[in-house]
């Protein structure tokens, strides 16, 4: 127990009450992110990582290695399940996982640069940034509605992804009914997953409320197969990553451990429910997640750049 409070004096956070009562908080509420980033396919990251920088004290820093941490064991824990049932595409996670993962490197080295030099400033006119991109991005799955649900790409199709063999089909068990499509912008997807790789390294946020969209829009893949196939590549890049912040001493294990312990049960009851769950209901899970994010996003980084620009 004393421990405990050391660690949590340590992170920043001011004990209320026991600090083995904050924990199990802690778990409880990872429970409920890791059941939502299963169905979704966004990793919980992106949701940990800003309710925890909004509503504690704790070190940036910390936070953002956990988000890593976090969504890494979320993929882990789903990932079995999609790719036993061939609703990821493994081969396409495989192309998409050498752009992605590199860049996520790339960003937490920057990261942790720009906490160290930059200071809270260069943070939030980045936080900003990337707020209004999710937003929009959220908003495009808004207009296009059920487009994105099974997207029926551009003939012609896509000459280096057939090279690769990245076409492939699955089961829509919700319609009982078997579902081919084909992999078209891949040049442009794996560009567009260098900066989601970038974007995820710098902040700590997971990357699925990117990389979903990117799958399902530009590449035109199902959304079940998008949300399958982002959680497994998240697993991928994301933990590459978070070793940037392990060598830094930004990682604390008896702080990340319920966290983990909550992701690991809400995951796993995620990924069992997620096949037989209807494609509307995960586009607006993934709909909410986003706009939840870019608000937060926002929100914190608004007050300290007009107090900046004052």
């Amino acid at each position: 127990m004393a421990m405990l409070t050391l660690v949590m004096y340590a992170i920043g956070l001011t004990p209320l009450g026991s600090p083995l009562i904050f924990l199990v908080l802690l778990m409880c509420i990872c429970i409920v992110i890791g059941f939502i980033a299963a169905l979704a396919g966004v990793g919980g990251g992106v949701l940990f990582t800003p309710i925890m920088m909004a509503f504690t004290s704790i070190n940036p820093d910390i936070i953002r290695s956990t988000g890593l941490a976090i969504a890494t064991m979320s993929s882990l824990v789903s990932a079995k399940p999609y790719l036993h049932g061939n609703l990821a595409n493994f081969r396409l996670v495989l192309v998409s996982s050498i752009p992605y993962t590199l860049f996520a490197i790339i960003g937490s080295v920057i990261g942790l640069h720009i906490t160290s030099v930059f200071g809270s400033v260069g943070k939030s006119i980045i936080r900003l940034s990337l707020g209004m991109l999710v937003l929009a991005i959220a908003a495009l799955f808004i207009v296009r509605g059920n487009k994105t649900d099974i997207p029926k790409p551009p003939s012609g199709g896509d000459k280096l992804a057939e090279l690769l063999r990245l076409n492939s089909s699955y089961v829509e068990k919700s319609l009982n009914l078997l579902i081919e499509y084909k992999v078209v912008n891949l040049q442009w997807g794996l560009l567009s997953l260098m900066g989601i790789g970038l974007v995820s390294g710098m902040f700590g946020l997971g990357a699925g409320w990117a990389i979903v969209p990117v799958y399902s829009m530009l590449m035109y893949i199902p959304l079940k197969v998008a949300s399958a196939s982002s959680i497994v590549l998240i697993g991928i890049g994301d933990t590459a990553a978070m070793w940037v912040y392990i060598n830094n001493g930004a990682f604390i294990p008896l702080f990340a451990v319920p966290c983990l312990l909550g992701i690991i049960i809400g995951a796993r009851l995620g990924s069992r429910i997620m096949p037989k769950v209807k494609i509307s209901w995960i586009r607006i899970l993934v709909i909410m997640v986003m706009v939840i994010a870019g608000l937060r996003l926002i929100q914190q980084s608004l007050p300290l750049l007009m107090g900046w620009l004052q």
